[in-house]
């Protein structure tokens, strides 16, 4: 990884590291101050992917203070890409540009302040990959929305299906409808907190 970049992921790593720990004893009162990043394992995979892809249009719905946004960035940076990031709480948003200018990555990753539900809609296609890590019951929406605008072997990567327990149900009808669809194939990866991802195929 670009060292600029790394040194930013590193100093970030101890809050997720952190904040993890907190899950996995419950979820703490006041989700809302938490970054709720997703950790190193499943960034690393979606910068492994974006490459592999040569991704060029990259949405990350759930960008909270810009940790996943980095991994994206920097391997957006590599194919000629261009990340999109959303984030509804201001606090948060702020210090998502502030991370993200500190690793050198503006020029490659926007960050919209607003409700993301209305900020799909205004997403233009053709999407080459989309990373979902808002909150649970708004994937639904988020898939629906983004699926029309998502390229033919363009893909869908839907954060904490395993984990924290207490999403399961959620998660479990979120895959139910995902696969129901005749034009994605979705599968389980045993990543992280549990990643469905879906490719369109038609």
């Amino acid at each position: 990884m670009d060292p600029q970049v790394q040194k930013v992921v590193d100093e970030l790593q101890e809050r997720v590291a952190r904040e993890a720990e907190q899950f996995s004893q419950g979820i703490p009162p006041d989700v809302n101050q938490l970054a709720l990043a997703a950790g190193p394992e499943t960034a690393g995979f979606l910068n492994l992917l974006i490459r592999a892809m040569e991704a060029k249009r990259i949405v990350e719905v759930g960008t909270s203070i810009g940790y996943t946004a980095l991994w994206l960035g920097e391997a957006a940076r590599a194919t000629g890409g261009y990340v999109i990031g959303m984030e509804a709480i201001a606090a948060k948003h702020k210090q998502a540009l502030d991370h993200i200018a500190r690793a050198g990555l503006s020029d490659v990753v926007e960050v919209r302040l607003g409700d993301a539900k209305a900020i799909v809609q205004e997403l233009a296609g053709p999407i080459d990959l989309v990373f979902l890590d808002a909150w649970k019951d708004d994937y639904f929406a988020y898939f629906d929305a983004l699926l029309p605008k998502l390229r033919v072997g363009g893909c869908v990567v839907a954060d904490n299906i395993t984990f924290p327990k207490a999403f399961q149900e959620t998660m479990r009808r979120y895959q139910e409808h995902v696969r129901a669809y005749s034009n994605v194939r979705s599968h389980l990866l045993s990543i992280g907190n549990g990643e469905e991802m879906s490719v369109r195929i038609g």
